[in-house]
Order: structure tokens, then sequence, then C-alpha cells
């Protein structure tokens, strides 16, 4: 006598469910303190602030100096654990300090605070 496979089924698609949700899910965010530094130091972001779908522009100085799309200045490094930090130093967030991991995906660069991504756009060099 053959057996149901229908619990076997429901496992598979268990399975299934969960593998896709925890790969929708998981972040890749870089590790490497000197890989992020490169990456940045030097460099332009040009992307799309999520919260307002706004477009965002951050300059990131070779000496410790960042810029965003109003002009307000900030200093900006990055911590023992890979995250892209920054202090606002004038404009409308003076004062703020925070820092975010960075996920690069073939040349897309997402900026996540508190595990939520918050900016996604690329990294160009003049």
């Amino acid at each position: 006598m053959r057996k149901s496979s229908k619990p076997v089924r429901s496992l598979i698609a268990a399975v299934a469910l969960v593998t896709v949700s925890t790969g929708a899910l998981a972040q890749n965010f870089m590790k490497d303190k000197a890989e992020v530094e490169k990456l940045l130091s030097g460099a332009t972001f040009i992307g799309v602030y999520l919260r307002t779908e706004s477009a965002y522009t951050l300059k990131f100085g070779t000496d410790g100096t960042l810029t965003d799309t109003t002009g307000a200045k900030a200093r900006w490094w990055v911590d023992d654990q890979a995250r892209y930090c920054r202090e606002w130093l004038d404009g409308k967030l003076k004062g703020n300090t925070g820092c975010m991991n960075l996920e690069l995906e073939e040349g897309q660069v997402a900026l996540y605070s508190e595990g939520k991504k918050v900016v996604e756009g690329i990294v160009t060099r003049k």
C-alpha cells in the first residue's frame, strides 16, 4: 500500500517558503572596514532617499568631510563594524550622529539604518 505524499508536499512547500522569505530578508552587509573606506573615500553617492522618494547625493571627501544635496556639511568615518558613520555639523540635521550598514550588489549600493534600507543608488568617481 502506498503512503500519502501530502505531508511530504506540505513540508517541501513550507521549506521553500521559508527559504524564499529568508532570502528576501537577508542582507549582505559589507564587513571589511578597509573596503568600505575604499568604496566611499573621494566618491559621490547618487541615489534615492526611500522615506521621501527624493533624489539624494552625498560627496565623501578623502579628508573625512561629507556634503549632502543641500550643501550641509558633516564628518564621516567607518567604524570597526564596517558601518558608514556621520555627524552633521550644520544644516537641518546639525548634531545628528549615526552609523549605517552598506550593501553592495552588482554596482548598486544600499544604506541600512537599524536593519531597514533607507537609501539606494550608485557610487561614482570623477
